[in-house]
C-alpha cells in the first residue's frame, strides 16, 4: 500500500506546496499566521521522522542573518507606537525597541518556514521526483535535461564535502590540493582546470548523446552538464577552510564557468542556463543559507554575463584580463542579490542595506580577481570547442 500511495503522488505537487507556503509567508504580517505556518513545516517534520539535528542546522545557518536584522529593528527602526526599553549608559542613555526585536523575529520566521518548506521536499521526496515536478510546471526540457544528467553525476548525497581538497581520482591518480590549485590559478597555471573541464564536458556528451537531440543541443548539454558537475565539486571543497571574513572566495574560480559557458554554448543564454542548472541543484542538495532564495545567487551573475558580453566583445574584440576582471566584478555584485532578496521579504529597515557593504566589498575584490583565471582560460576556448 505504501508503495502504491507513493506512485499516484503528482510529482508537482511538492513544488506548488513549497510556491503556496512562500506565498502565504510572505503575503502576510499577522503573529498568529506567522508562527503557525512556521510552527505547521515544523509539525510535518517531526511527523516525517526527519532529524531534529537538521532542524536545527537551519537554525544555525540562518543565525547570524536573523540577528542582523533583529538588531536593525531594535535599534534603527523605532515606530511610534513601539515599547521602549531605556538603558543608562554614563551620561548618555540608550534606547531599545522592544517591539521591534518582535517584528525582527516574527518577519524573520519567513525565511525559516520557507527553507524548512523546501528541506521537507528534499527529504521526504528525492531530486529525480523533483525533477519530474519541475518539467510538469513547463520547465524548458532542455534545463530539465541538464538536471537530470547533473543530478546523475553527483549521484542523490552530491559529492563529499572535503576540507582540504586532496583526492584520489577515478584511475587512482593523486589530485592536487585545492589551496595548491588556487595558488596556481593566481600565478596563470590553468592547466589542471582546463583538464578538469575538457574531462568533465566530454563525459557529460557521452550520457547527452543518449537523449536523441540535434548535435548543437547535445553539446549545449554537454558543456552545461559538465561545467555544473564541476561547479558544484568545487563548491562542497572547503579552500580556504575556518575563514568567515573572505565570504565570495570561490568566485575566483567559479564565476570565470559563466563566461565559458556563454563562450561554449550556441545558445544565446548558456551563462543563465548555467546558472539555473547550478542554482536548482545547490537547491535538491541542500547547500546554502536560504534555501530557494539560493537559486537567485547563481542565475544572477549568468544572467548578467549573457547580457554584458555582447556588448563587451563589440567593443574590445580581444578582452584582456582588466576586461574580464571588471565583468568579473559586475557578475560577483549580482551575487550578493540572494541576501538583498531575503532581505526585503522580511521588510528588513534601510540600515541593514548599509551593514552589506563590506560583503558586497569582499564579493567585489575576489570577483576581480576571477578575470585573471578568466583571461587565461580563455586561451584554451579552441580546446575545449574540440570535446564538443
Amino acid at each position: 500500500m505504501e508503495v502504491r500511495r507513493r506512485r499516484v503522488i503528482d510529482p508537482r505537487l511538492p513544488i506548488l506546496y513549497l510556491l503556496t507556503v512562500a506565498i502565504i509567508a510572505f503575503a502576510t504580517s499577522r503573529p498568529g499566521w506567522l508562527l503557525g505556518l512556521l510552527g505547521f513545516q515544523v509539525a510535518l517534520w517531526l511527523w516525517f521522522r526527519l532529524p531534529v539535528r537538521a532542524l536545527l542546522a537551519i537554525a544555525r545557518r540562518l543565525q547570524w542573518f536573523v540577528l542582523v536584522v533583529i538588531l536593525s529593528f531594535a535599534f534603527f527602526a523605532f515606530e511610534p507606537t513601539d515599547r521602549l526599553l531605556i538603558l543608562p549608559l554614563g551620561r548618555w542613555t540608550l534606547e531599545v525597541s522592544l517591539s521591534g526585536i518582535v517584528r525582527g523575529l516574527l518577519l524573520s520566521s519567513r525565511i525559516a518556514t520557507v527553507i524548512c518548506a523546501s528541506q521537507l521536499i528534499q527529504r521526504v521526496g528525492n531530486p529525480a521526483t523533483i525533477v519530474r515536478g519541475l518539467r510538469g510546471l513547463l520547465v524548458p526540457a532542455t534545463i530539465a535535461y541538464s538536471l537530470d544528467l547533473v543530478l546523475s553525476f553527483l549521484g542523490a548525497e552530491g559529492p563529499r564535502r572535503s576540507r582540504q581538497g586532496h583526492g584520489v581520482g577515478s584511475r587512482g591518480e593523486r589530485r592536487p590540493g585545492s589551496v595548491e590549485i588556487f595558488r596556481q590559478l593566481m600565478r596563470g597555471d590553468v592547466g589542471y582546470l582546463v583538464e578538469l573541464i575538457r574531462k568533465n564536458i566530454a563525459d557529460a556528451r557521452e550520457r547527452a548523446e543518449a537523449y536523441g537531440l540535434s548535435p548543437e543541443a547535445v553539446s549545449d548539454l554537454a558543456v552545461i552538464t559538465g561545467l555544473g558537475v564541476l561547479t558544484m565539486t568545487v563548491r562542497f571543497v572547503k579552500l580556504l577552510p575556518g575563514l568567515p571574513f573572505a565570504p565570495g572566495h570561490k568566485s575566483v574560480i567559479l564565476l570565470p564557468f559563466y563566461i565559458i559557458a556563454y563562450d561554449l554554448t550556441a545558445s544565446r543564454w548558456g551563462a543563465t542556463r548555467l546558472g539555473v542548472v547550478i542554482g536548482v541543484t545547490s537547491f535538491l542538495l541542500g547547500e546554502g543559507k536560504f534555501g530557494p532564495f539560493e537559486i537567485l545567487r547563481h542565475i544572477a551573475p549568468g544572467l548578467f554575463i549573457d547580457l554584458i558580453m555582447p556588448t563587451v566583445r563589440r567593443l574590445v574584440p580581444e578582452p584582456g584580463a582588466v576586461v574580464y576582471a571588471l565583468v568579473g566584478m559586475g557578475a560577483a555584485v549580482m551575487q550578493v542579490t540572494t541576501v538583498l532578496a531575503v532581505a526585503y521579504f522580511v521588510e528588513a529597515p534601510k540600515v541593514f542595506y548599509a551593514l552589506l557593504l563590506p560583503l558586497v566589498g569582499m564579493n567585489t575584490v575576489f570577483g576581480f580577481l576571477s578575470g585573471f583565471v578568466t583571461f587565461h582560460l580563455m586561451k584554451s576556448v579552441p580546446k575545449l570547442r574540440a570535446t564538443l
